[in-house]
């Protein structure tokens, strides 16, 4: 499944409320618990924050550790900021795991 950030959270491309994650998300858990990979695709988007990338991997990572997502979730069109914040957010998390 393709997840596209900009259109599943209101168009903008600075993306930066838990809201907003929350709602990535729970389109993410019901693939992932089905089995499936999933494709969040950046296209359109500059920037994200920290709370909007903790609310579906830092939350995911603390909850099912890091092997929840690893190797299931895909990453398109990614700026290397939105990579950056990506690595912090995984690192933090995991570091709260272990």
């Amino acid at each position: 499944m393709v997840i596209n950030i900009k259109n599943e959270t209101g168009g903008f491309e600075i993306v930066g409320s838990r809201g907003a994650g929350e709602i990535i998300r729970k389109k993410m858990k019901k693939e992932l618990d089905k089995g499936n990979t999933v494709t969040l695709d950046f296209l359109g988007v500059e920037q994200v924050t920290q709370s909007f990338i903790d609310e579906f991997f830092g939350i995911f990572i603390r909850a099912f550790g890091i092997e929840y997502i690893r190797g299931r979730v895909l990453l398109v069109n990614e700026t290397q900021g939105i990579k950056d914040t990506i690595n912090f957010v995984i690192k933090y998390s995991k570091e709260k795991v272990g």
